[in-house]
């Protein structure tokens, strides 16, 4: 049972185009349209995964996990079964008409256009996007698909509100939302709502996935009616540089948020996308999440290769390191945090070409958003690179 995953039988993903997906990690088969051929999905093709699995085969669908295993690092398929061990659930193995668990990317409508983004995640910066490349011929390096594309807002589908109804109403105990910024998709409050007055979301978990600029206090008491509740916010930097990398959002709106959850029971994590606008503010996103009692996790951006700290110049690198190393974590959660940004960072292999396209394209898009990359601690590092 070695090759077992608890998702093929329990979880539901819906990437931000609309397709079923295994997990978020696993393949996205070709034409499989949640709004067209969900039930197909969930028995056809799930079938096939799950008679493989138990019989001890890997399905290619899932070469994610089996990718990262076999290198030593913890794949999601082992997440999955973790988070059973933890609420000590065990694997039910009968064929069952709806998911436990939905994982919904509710498409790229956004109101941030963040610096490291891309046009299927948000829509303000595809707008962007198309703005400059009209003005100016200048793509970023994008291939043909991403400058020409347009999202199909498959999510504003009453059809997609009915199908969910219906998991809900079939015993469903997690619901996830992500986004683009999921607190601007109509459907999240419709769909909360619902839970709330069937008397459902006591039973039901939710995890929802922010940038934190639209929370108030409406959503907060909607919140409060599940059984637990867990908030991620996405927090690159505090202050002028949270300012600079998720334009237009202003650092007043997440104090604001910050505020409304002090007296919550929720679960709060901050994500943090290492990149080279923030990597000499991470003492500063440590701190914030001590004084707001979160966690904090890290995503390592590797994509677009010119914001990835991999080629930062090499002073810049060593000033970054340095900061690491003063710091002193309280936690296994902060050791983790700093452990895997140190990791990164001593693969340092500074490059001119991608260090130039990011001063090029910093003071581009600077042009666009009134913004300066000069006024930023990092760019005194690449004079005269």
């Amino acid at each position: 049972m070695s090759t077992i995953c608890p998702a093929v039988w329990d979880h539901l993903c819906i990437n931000t185009a609309g397709k079923n997906r295994l997990c978020c990690n696993a393949v996205t088969q070709e034409n499989d349209w949640f709004l067209e051929n969900y039930d197909a999905h969930w028995t056809d093709f799930r079938n096939t995964i799950k008679e493989q699995m138990l019989a001890g085969a890997k399905p290619n669908a899932c070469k994610s996990c089996w990718q990262k295993e076999a290198i030593g690092i913890t794949s999601l398929r082992e997440q999955f079964i973790q988070n059973y061990q933890i609420r000590n659930q065990s694997l039910d193995f009968s064929n069952r008409d709806f998911p436990l668990e939905l994982d919904l990317k509710l498409g790229n409508y956004c109101n941030l256009s963040c610096r490291m983004c891309s046009s299927f995640s948000s829509s303000t910066y595809a707008k962007e996007f198309k703005t400059i490349y009209k003005d100016t011929g200048v793509d970023y390096g994008v291939d043909a698909y991403e400058k020409d594309y347009v999202q199909n807002k498959w999510y504003n589908d009453p059809r997609f509100v009915t199908a969910i109804k219906d998991m809900i109403d079939n015993g469903l105990r997690q619901l996830k939302f992500t986004g683009g910024e999921p607190l601007m998709v109509p459907a999240v409050r419709t769909l909360l709502e619902y839970c709330i007055e069937t008397n459902k979301s006591n039973n039901i978990d939710l995890v929802l996935i922010t940038n934190g600029t639209l929370l108030d206090s409406n959503w907060i008491n909607i919140l409060n009616q599940f059984k637990h509740v867990s908030l991620i916010f996405s927090i690159d930097g505090v202050e002028d540089t949270f300012e600079y990398i998720r334009h237009p959002a202003k650092w007043t709106q997440i104090q604001t948020a910050f505020a409304l959850l002090k007296d919550t029971s929720f679960y709060k994590a901050i994500t943090f996308t290492l990149q080279v606008y923030n990597v000499l503010d991470i003492a500063n996103i440590i701190k914030l999440s001590r004084i707001q009692n979160f966690n904090i996790d890290a995503i390592i951006l590797d994509n677009p290769s010119y914001l990835d700290v991999k080629h930062i110049p090499t002073l810049l690198n060593e000033k970054a390191i340095s900061i690491l190393q003063t710091l002193s974590a309280r936690n296994e959660n902060e050791q983790l945090f700093i452990s895997n940004i140190y990791n990164k960072l001593i693969t340092g292999d500074f490059n001119v070409d991608q260090c130039n396209k990011l001063i090029n394209l910093s003071k581009l898009k600077d042009g666009y958003k009134q913004q300066d990359f000069n006024k930023l601690e990092v760019a005194k590092y690449y004079d005269n690179i």
